[in-house]
């Protein structure tokens, strides 16, 4: 077996990261990399051309005194090998920056052409450091100190003229000034050593401050596009806020319409009526019309509302596209029959990632649109395998609901999705709907992940789709399915407890409920709920009691002591903080106003046994 090497000392190690740290950072600080922000650098390049496309002109006129000074003064022949290189290699430097487009330099390109720039500042470099050599004034102090300051003032002029072009600087400047000191050093006399020693700190001096306005030039560059980046985007989030502004605008001004119509005709109802006669059945077949257009306005309101605040509760689960297909059948076949219709659904075998609930209104009301829409023909109902999610390219099923109605110009089909927008109904007509459907329909779908789609022609039908990921079965469990509408409970009747601090809604509820056959108490705080006699199977308390009681903690407060059995809360207020305590209580939540469908599903809730729920 070979002997094991020695393992290093500790302290050799800590030398040795000491040493590259050191190193590393010499190298970020002397060293330029390609700025995070390509757009820096493309600034920089472009500028590079444009501040120094007329320097070659100021700098001959500096190298002709430079040389004409010394030939007049020396009479060195060198001076005029010089002046031919100096001139020479202005003139190629002149023709080639005019060659060059700044406009042209793109982001992807800048770093490259930036380097390729600055690289260039080695030739005049390199000729400005020939400079020592083919004319020194060798044993002449007066004129070795004339040489010295002319070129080193010049070199350190360049330096600060080239500090945001860092490698410009570098190219230039290091060349010259080493040659300098080099020339210095090796002339006989203790003086000019010095000077050469002189030289060199000049150079790092030169640089080091040079390198800090580099610093403080590029950064402020980048503050620039980054409050240019702040900028354009506080205009489009200001952009996007007059867009809402001026959508709930208009959104609350056909709201007021369409909710000051039925308050007007239910208003006129109820003046009209006479105590010593019953309401005829048609006036109580309004009165429920405009009760009923009243609740589906705010409901709609409501809903948009929810979903825009992103308050609406979003449960995803595999759910069987044939579990919602089915009972839209059973929803809409009488109302497509009645207009002469054929509604067809089409068999899937689709599993979908999705809200099963959300998705089942999104599909009733596409469908309701459809119908509502179509004169005559066909709509159907169907989901073809595709490719959607996230990546793009995951199995997914696209939901199609296909009508042969009146279809949609192009101008509209973007506006079509916007709150109480309706193509053909400018005057708002109610029998018509409310023009929020398709709204709801594009909110839930972007709540799911998803988007709604559409292609239509005037004349040939239209054709709206969504596409959902696929998904397999739960191993072991039925995909989600959604529960048809609760009917009457078919127990017995249930004593309720209805805890409002509002006497007209006390009074509606125990009409309604009693109607139904339910033993009704009523109570305008938690003190008259304690005082009730007996258990309650169900109380329904509404979220906020008058003097700022919580309904909620009243609800728990007397389901603690054994007043109600089951609890429901009711509430105006669809802020999220709300649901969000409702549920951690463990109860459910009813927006008001509350319709039958749901006070309907609470009694049946309240009536199947506790391990059931």
């Amino acid at each position: 077996m070979p002997p094991t090497p020695p393992t290093p000392p500790a302290s050799a190690k800590r030398s040795s990261a000491q040493a590259a740290g050191l190193l590393q950072r010499l190298r970020a600080y002397w060293v330029e990399s390609p700025n995070p922000n390509p757009l820096v650098d493309q600034s920089l390049a472009r500028a590079y051309i444009v501040d120094t496309m007329d320097t070659p002109l100021s700098a001959a006129v500096t190298a002709a005194v430079f040389w004409i000074t010394f030939l007049v003064l020396t009479g060195h022949k060198g001076t005029l090998v010089w002046a031919a290189l100096v001139h020479g290699m202005q003139w190629h430097m002149h023709r080639h920056l005019r060659s060059l487009a700044p406009e042209a330099i793109d982001a992807a390109s800048a770093w490259a052409t930036r380097r390729r720039l600055e690289l260039r500042m080695l030739f005049p470099g390199v000729v400005w450091a020939l400079a020592p050599w083919l004319f020194f004034p060798s044993g002449d102090l007066a004129h070795i100190l004339l040489l010295y300051f002319f070129v080193s003032g010049v070199t350190g002029v360049i330096i600060a003229a080239l500090a945001q072009w860092w490698l410009a600087a570098l190219c230039f400047s290091v060349p010259v000034f080493l040659s300098l000191a080099l020339r210095l050093v090796i002339e006989p006399g203790s003086v000019t050593v010095i000077m050469g020693c002189l030289a060199l700190s000049q150079l790092l001096a030169a640089l080091h401050y040079a390198r800090k306005q580099n610093r403080l030039i590029v950064g402020s560059i980048e503050n620039g596009f980054e409050n240019a980046r702040l900028a354009d985007a506080l205009a489009r989030q200001l952009e996007h806020v007059a867009q809402l502004a001026a959508q709930r605008a208009r959104i609350f001004a056909a709201a007021n319409h369409d909710l000051r119509q039925p308050m007007h005709a239910l208003a006129i109802f109820v003046d009209a009526l006479d105590t010593r006669h019953a309401p005829t059945a048609e006036n109580l077949r309004f009165m429920r019309d405009s009760v009923d257009a009243l609740r589906g306005s705010i409901d709609a309101l409501l809903d948009i509302a929810q979903l825009d605040g992103g308050v609406a509760p979003v449960r995803f689960e595999p759910v069987r596209l044939a579990t919602l297909f089915a009972p839209l059948q059973g929803r809409f076949a009488a109302l497509a029959q009645a207009k002469g219709l054929v509604l067809r659904i089409r068999a899937t075998p689709a599993v979908v990632r999705a809200d099963a609930r959300m998705l089942a209104r999104l599909l009733g009301n596409l469908v309701d649109n459809a119908i509502k829409y179509t004169p005559h023909g066909t709509v159907l109902v169907c989901a073809r395998r595709t490719r959607g999610g996230p990546s793009g390219t995951a199995p997914a099923w696209r939901i199609e609901v296909r009508d042969s109605g009146v279809g949609i110009d192009t101008a509209h089909r973007e506006q079509v999705f916007e709150e109480f927008f309706q193509v053909d109904n400018p005057g708002r007509d109610r029998s018509r709907g409310l023009g929020l459907g398709l709204s709801l329909v594009a909110s839930m779908a972007q709540v799911m992940g998803a988007r709604i789609a559409l292609r239509s022609a005037p004349g040939r039908g239209s054709t709206f789709s969504l596409v959902l990921e696929q998904m397999a079965p739960l191993p072991g469990a039925a995909p989600a399915e959604v529960p048809p509408e609760a009917a009457p409970p078919t127990g017995g009747p249930i004593r309720i407890l209805v805890l409002d601090d509002e006497q007209p809604v006390r009074e509606a509820m125990r009409s309604l409920l009693g109607g139904w056959g339910h033993e009704v108490a009523l109570a305008a705080n938690p003190r008259e709920a304690l005082q009730q006699a007996g258990v309650f199977d169900l109380m329904l308390s509404d979220l906020r009691l008058g003097s700022g009681l919580s309904g909620l903690a009243a609800a728990q407060a007397l389901q603690a002591v054994g007043k109600a059995r089951h609890v429901v809360i009711l509430t105006g207020e669809t802020a999220h903080a709300n649901r969000a305590e409702v549920e951690r209580a463990g109860y459910a939540l009813i927006y008001k106003p509350a319709d039958t469908p749901a006070l309907r599903e609470a009694i049946a809730q309240s009536m199947r046994p506790a391990e059931a729920r």
